[in-house]
């Protein structure tokens, strides 16, 4: 289906409120080189980083900052900020402050990607040097460059105290200059990538699933097409705000709600919001049931009046699957 007919069956068959529908067009390029930046800061954060961004590469840029070179190997496509001041490879250790003002010395080396980024999705790990004291400088001046920013942070295991404390009082900083701040659990990340049977400090494929359905909602041309405006009206929305993945078999869409409501990214409960903007991708054997399905188990619970915008896109890579990517806010 397609134009007016695609809009109105839409329309009739989905019963939430969907704010706007984008009949499907060729690929325009809508978002240009540069405009979506990946960053990974700190360790963890660039293994978390150089992961999802293999998965967009086409669609953003990928920036690492750490002060530990062995962050930058196998990274070809990157722009590389190394933050060894003293040149002896020492890191920064414990000492978030350090990283601070290593970040702030050397931000002008990275000023014109945070020029040309309108959304910078930035991925690290608290409860050390570098990604505790660099994160939220770094999105303090993103935000002074009229970037969105769009964070992910790793929390310390419950027996690494030192490690709590420092992250604990790095987040305030994160949270505050970030749109959307998402704490994720290594308890949980680790947990629950054994039924994945994947390694939990590459994100256990949790980030780059996240990451890349972000960047191709905002890149990518499908049945229904969502764009930055769309995510900066969701966003915006009084309280708290999350971002939510989930894959599963299309045979079963309320089992991709499910896990996605499960997933050690979603740390609120979603229940009563006001706001949420939903991309749904799947293979040519998505059929608008699928999307119905999918959409209704997840505003459920919701509050009634709810503003929900939804985008859905085609990949031939996603045959007999589906993948749930969602901004829920007014939490």
């Amino acid at each position: 289906m397609h134009g007016r007919e695609m809009k109105e069956d839409a329309t009739r068959d989905i019963p939430t409120m969907i704010e706007q529908f984008y009949t499907p067009t060729p690929y325009s390029g809508f978002v240009n080189d540069g405009e979506v930046l990946i960053a990974g800061v700190g360790g963890l954060g660039c293994i978390w980083a150089t992961e999802a961004h293999s998965r967009c590469s086409e669609l953003s840029e990928l920036l690492l900052i750490d002060a530990d070179e062995s962050s930058f190997e196998g990274a070809n496509e990157a722009n590389c900020l190394y933050l060894d001041a003293g040149g002896e490879g020492r890191g920064a250790a414990a000492l978030p402050s350090m990283a601070t003002h290593r970040l702030r010395d050397g931000i002008d080396s990275i000023s014109s990607l945070l020029e040309e980024a309108e959304v910078l999705i930035l991925l690290t790990g608290l409860g050390g040097g570098m990604g505790s004291g660099a994160s939220g400088e770094l999105a303090r001046i993103a935000n002074q460059y009229g970037c969105m920013v769009l964070s992910i942070a790793g929390l310390p295991f419950a027996e690494q105290p030192l490690r709590c404390s420092i992250a604990e009082a790095a987040i305030p900083s994160l949270d505050t200059n970030s749109s959307v701040c998402i704490r994720v659990s290594m308890e949980r990340l680790a947990w629950q990538s054994k039924s994945r049977k994947t390694n939990w400090m590459t994100g256990s494929g949790w980030i780059a699933e996240l990451v890349e359905g972000l960047v191709t909602t905002l890149a990518s041309v499908g049945r229904i097409n969502l764009d930055l405006m769309d995510m900066r009206a969701i966003i915006n929305k009084e309280g708290n705000a999350t971002l939510i993945v989930g894959t599963g078999a299309s045979e079963n869409p309320k089992s991709v709600v499910e896990m996605a409501r499960n997933s050690p990214l979603n740390d609120i409960p979603v229940e009563g919001a006001k706001g949420c903007m939903i991309q749904v991708e799947g293979g040519p054997d998505m059929t608008l049931a699928h999307l119905t399905e999918l959409t209704d188990s997840f505003v459920s619970s919701m509050d009634p009046d709810c503003q929900v915008i939804m985008g859905a896109r085609v990949s031939d890579e996603m045959v007999g699957k589906l993948r749930l990517v969602a901004v829920v806010s007014g939490i």
